[in-house]
C-alpha cells in the first residue's frame, strides 16, 4: 500500500484522480505484492536473464511518464528531492521506496534508530510545508540526485548481503533488486556515468559471492572459507564488464575504490593469495575520502592480511558493541597464540551476533 500511495502522488496530480481511486490504489498494491512474491521466489543466480534493464511495460494504469522507464527507480529519484539534506534524501528512499524497516536503516547508516525515525518526521513535515510534489525528475535534474539514489542502492544491498538482524544472515531479494537497479541507472542513456557502472560493478561483484554465504549447516562462512568454485561466473563477468566501462571518466570515486577491492577478492585464487597489500593502500584512499568505523575496521582485517596479525590487531578500532569488531580481535589473537583473550572476545562477539548463522559460526569458533 505504501507503494501505491506514493505512486498515486506521483501521478495524481498530473493526471487527475481515478474514478474509483480505492479500486486504483488496490489494484497498484496487489500487483506490487505480487511482483514481491516472485521476487522472493527467485534463485540467489543472478544470470544476466535475471538482471538485465527491464523493458518499459505496456500497462497503461499507473505508469510514469516516461523519462525512466522502470517506476522504482524513478521512485528513487523522485524521493532524492534536492529540498532535503544528502543523508536525508538517502534515509527517506530506503524508507519509502526500497522497503527496509527503521532499525535496518539504523544500521546501515550507523545511527540510532529513533535518530533515524526523527529524520523522517521532519522530512515529510519539510516536503509538506515547501509544497513539494513528489514527481519524477526532468532528465536535466538526475545528475544531482544519482548519488543519493546510488548510496541507497547500496545500503539496500548490504542489508540483504549481511541482514542487521534475524534468523537469516542473507535476504537475496534485497540484493537481487539492488544490482537490477544499479545496472539500470548505468544503462539508461540519462543516468549512465562512470560512477554509476562502478557503483553496478560493486554490486555485481559482491553479489557472486551471495550463494557461499551460509553453508550446507547452516553457518555464516567468512571468506577466507568459501569455497570459490561456487561463486556465481555469470555476476563476476557482469561485474568485471562494468568495471572496465567504468575507467572510461578520469574521476575517481568512492564506488571505483571499493569495486576495485571486490575485483581483487572475486579474482583471487584464495584468500592467501589474495593482493592484501593494494587492498590496504585502496582502503587508505578510501579513509581520506569517506572515513568510517566500517572503514575502519575491514582496513585493519586487510593490514592483518598484509603484514601479519600484531599489525592488524594494533589498528583496529575498539569493538564496544561491534560483534564484527570482537571477532577481528580473537582471530588476530589466536593467531598469536593468546587464547584465553581470544576467547573473551569471541564470547562477546557471539553475544552480540546480529543473525543466527553468525552466531552458529562464533560458536564452533568458540570450541578451538
Amino acid at each position: 500500500m505504501q507503494y501505491a500511495l506514493m505512486r498515486a502522488l506521483s501521478l495524481w496530480p498530473f493526471k487527475g484522480t481515478p474514478d474509483r481511486p480505492e479500486a486504483w490504489l488496490a489494484t497498484v498494491a496487489k500487483n506490487r505484492a505480487l511482483d514481491l512474491l516472485r521476487s522472493e521466489a527467485r534463485t540467489v543466480g543472478l544470470t544476466d536473464e535475471h538482471v538485465r534493464f527491464a523493458p518499459a511495460s505496456t500497462e497503461s494504469e499507473g505508469r510514469f511518464d516516461r523519462e525512466l522507464n522502470d517506476d522504482e527507480l524513478a521512485l528513487l529519484f523522485a524521493v532524492c528531492h534536492p529540498a532535503l539534506s544528502p543523508e536525508t534524501r538517502v534515509t527517506f528512499a530506503l524508507k519509502t521506496v526500497c522497503g527496509l524497516t527503521v532499525p535496518q536503516i539504523a544500521a546501515g547508516l550507523l545511527s540510532e534508530p529513533t535518530t533515524i525515525a526523527q529524520r523522517l518526521v521532519r522530512a515529510r513535515k519539510q516536503l509538506e510545508v515547501s509544497s513539494v510534489a513528489i514527481e519524477t525528475p526532468p532528465p536535466d535534474a538526475l545528475a544531482d540526485r544519482a548519488e543519493a539514489v546510488r548510496t541507497a542502492l547500496f545500503l539496500m544491498f548490504n542489508e540483504g548481503y549481511s541482514a542487521s538482524s534475524g534468523e537469516a544472515l542473507v535476504q537475496p531479494e534485497f540484493c537481487v533488486e539492488a544490482v537490477r537497479l544499479s545496472r539500470a541507472l548505468a544503462a539508461h542513456p540519462v543516468t549512465r556515468s562512470p560512477a554509476s557502472d562502478a557503483h553496478a560493478a560493486l554490486l555485481a561483484l559482491t553479489a557472486a559471492r551471495l550463494p557461499t554465504r551460509v553453508g550446507p549447516d547452516g553457518v555464516a562462512q567468512l571468506l577466507e572459507d568459501q569455497p570459490r568454485e561456487q561463486w556465481d561466473r555469470g555476476l563476476i563477468a557482469l561485474g568485471l564488464d562494468h568495471l572496465d566501462r567504468s575507467a572510461r571518466g578520469k574521476e575517481l570515486t568512492v564506488w571505483h575504490l571499493r569495486a576495485e577491492i571486490a575485483a581483487l577478492h572475486t579474482l583471487a585464487p584464495s584468500s592467501a593469495e589474495t593482493d592484501w597489500a593494494r587492498i590496504v593502500a585502496i582502503y587508505d584512499q578510501l579513509r581520506a575520502i569517506d572515513p568510517s568505523p566500517v572503514l575502519a575496521l575491514a582496513r585493519a582485517v586487510a593490514l592483518g592480511r598484509a603484514r601479519g596479525p600484531a599489525e592488524g590487531l594494533a589498528a583496529l578500532p575498539v569493538p564496544n558493541g561491534n560483534p564484527y569488531g570482537h571477532a577481528a580481535t580473537a582471530i588476530f589473537l589466536t593467531e598469536l597464540g593468546r587464547t584465553d583473550e581470544a576467547r573473551a572476545h569471541y564470547e562477546k562477539a557471539r553475544n552480540l551476533a546480529r543473525t543466527e548463522p553468525e552466531r552458529r559460526l562464533l560458536e564452533r569458533r568458540l570450541k578451538f
